[in-house]
């Protein structure tokens, strides 16, 4: 009996060493990135990049607001980010109900060819892409980056929300259109109230889809004050310098809004994932 738990202490030892061995590796890059956003250039050159600061310069995080164009990016990652949001929980909200309680010619054909946009990579479609939205005048517009990224949002959304919505009891919604219910207020009243572990799922993971986007923003906008944070990064660094600590500094304020939105939302994001794999 004493062997055997010993044996289970030291498994369940091993495991743990396991784990936080993981969690330091994933970890160090953040702690890196953090340091090197308090230190200034003279500290990189004469102390190396690993060392801690000597002096935490917490001024780096109020003069990168005064740097370049910083400002601007992070405005157009705000809009960028909040539009496209809004039109894919809107849209992918009516997409849903109408594949999980509406009858029409063609539904499941239809809802195969939206299946199809989780399997064509951004790579793929990017070169098209960017001759017809300059066929249209939408390339170096905010509307470059919004609609594109909305298109690629949908699938996955639309998939989501219809296996959570199949589940529900439509004896709920049956009742409610004997009563004089309209399909538009069965979705407001009914449905959308007990979409929100889904539905946070949703917003959330747009939101940090489409504020970390690189590609599109860099093929699509040339204009600086049309860029977003990922790409804005860019301004630090020259042909023959770069500015380590700004791109650090940058960099960690870029992560704060989606560290914040991904921390507040976690278990709702894991309850969501879990409830639309099941109920698909």
């Amino acid at each position: 009996m004493n062997m055997m738990l010993r044996s289970l202490l030291r498994r369940r030892s091993l495991v743990y060493v396991l784990l936080v061995c993981a969690a330091v590796l994933t970890i160090s890059p953040f702690v890196l990135v953090l340091f090197t956003s308090l230190k200034t250039m003279d500290d990189i050159h004469q102390r190396g990049p690993m060392a801690l600061p000597e002096v935490y310069h917490w001024e780096n995080f109020k003069d990168i607001w005064q740097v370049g164009n910083f400002i601007g990016y992070f405005e157009n990652s705000v809009i960028v980010t909040v539009v496209v949001v809004l039109f894919v929980v809107l849209l992918s909200l009516l997409a849903a109900y109408a594949f999980a309680y509406l009858r029409f010619v063609g539904k499941g054909l239809l809802f195969l060819v939206i299946l199809l946009g989780l399997m064509v990579p951004l790579d793929l479609i990017i070169i098209p892409l960017f001759h017809n939205l300059k066929s249209i005048g939408l390339l170096n517009t905010r509307w470059a980056i919004i609609l594109p990224q909305i298109a690629l949002s949908i699938p996955f959304s639309v998939f989501l929300l219809r296996g959570f919505m199949r589940d529900i009891p439509s004896a709920l919604l049956e009742s409610a259109r004997i009563d004089g219910s309209t399909e538009l207020k069965n979705l407001i009243y009914i449905i959308i109230p007990m979409l929100y572990p889904p539905l946070v799922s949703v917003i959330v993971f747009n939101s940090l889809g489409t504020w970390n986007n690189f590609m599109l923003p860099t093929i699509l906008i040339q204009q600086d004050e049309l860029r977003t944070l990922p790409v804005g990064l860019n301004y630090f660094q020259t042909k023959y310098t770069m500015d380590y600590t700004k791109i650090a500094t940058a960099a960690v304020i870029s992560a704060i809004p989606t560290l914040v939105v991904y921390m507040i939302f976690q278990r709702k994001i894991t309850t969501g994932m879990m409830m639309g794999a099941l109920k698909e």
